[in-house]
Formats: C-alpha cells, structure tokens, sequence
C-alpha cells in the first residue's frame, strides 16, 4: 500500500476525522475477500499519491479486521468510499468506481477543503 493511504485502526482515529476541525478525507471501506475492492485498490493508491500535496487525506478501513469501526458508518456494500468534510460525509461511493470518478470527487474535495472558488467558500 501506498503511503499516501493510511490504515484506520483505532476509534480515535475515526473521532478526529468526525470533527468540524477534521482532514478533508476519503475513506474506502474494503475487505481482503472482496473482488471489487481488490480491482479499485491501486486506482484509489495512484490518486491519492498524485494528490499527495493537496489538502485531502486519503484512508482505507479494512471492515474484516475493524467491524466495528466500518459499522459506526453504517456501510453495506463493499467497496465504500466516503468523502469526508468537516466532519460531515458529503458523499458516498458505492461499489467499484472509475478511476476517473474518484479523481473527479478527490478534486471537489480538494478544491473545497483549499478554499478556492468563491461557491465554495460562500457554501461550505
């Protein structure tokens, strides 16, 4: 895995995400079993280590491993991604993506969390 991706292992972890003062965020909720996950997997690494210098972090949360943690979001299909503002989700994948359907949602996310564009300042 990429070091542009980060593993959610703890509770903690989730909490300071869920914060008003929290990372902008995309979250992929995937498992070890779960074909599709494994087929978006390197999609979702390539773009968050493109975007490495934007104002998004990027986490997977393994559901197998931290049932837990992936059932406080209440997620029922594999892959998940959420994205994450403010502490707030925004918006949620389900199923595998295209690459360029991640990249088009990491790019608002970017683009709202930076601040750039009056409609996002004016709306966030």
């Amino acid at each position: 895995m990429s070091d542009a991706v980060e593993d959610i292992v703890t509770q903690e972890q989730i909490e300071a995400l869920m914060t008003p003062e929290g990372p902008a965020a995309i979250i992929d909720f995937w498992a070890a079993w779960c074909g599709p996950c494994k087929m978006m997997a390197p999609h979702f690494e390539a773009i968050a280590e493109e975007m490495r210098e934007e104002p998004v972090n990027f986490y997977k949360l393994d559901t197998e491993h931290q049932p837990r943690l992936a059932a406080a979001f209440n997620v029922r299909a594999l892959p998940t991604l959420l994205i994450i503002y403010k502490g707030e989700i925004r918006d949620a994948l389900v199923g595998a993506r295209p690459p360029q359907e991640i990249r088009k949602k990491a790019e608002w996310l970017a683009k709202k969390a930076s601040g750039r564009g009056l409609l996002s300042r004016l709306f966030s």
